[in-house]
């Protein structure tokens, strides 16, 4: 699909719903989407906050003589 700027003519063809949607030629918009994680994925992002908390944690303690 090929790109231009939009100009008057196509302002014609945004609405706004009473719930505040934007459309674009009755189309709604998409102004966000979901992320959904499968369950390994979350396992592994939580190992890697569990290994990243410490190591970021450790070094601020260490500068402060707490350590």
């Amino acid at each position: 699909m090929r790109r231009h700027s939009i100009s008057w003519d196509d302002m014609e063809h945004l609405e706004v719903g009473d719930d505040g949607r934007l459309f674009w030629k009755g189309e709604a918009v998409i102004l966000e989407k979901r992320l959904r994680l499968e369950t390994y994925q979350i396992l592994l992002a939580t190992l890697a906050t569990i290994g990243a908390l410490p190591s970021g944690i450790h070094p601020f303690l260490v500068s402060w003589h707490i350590l």
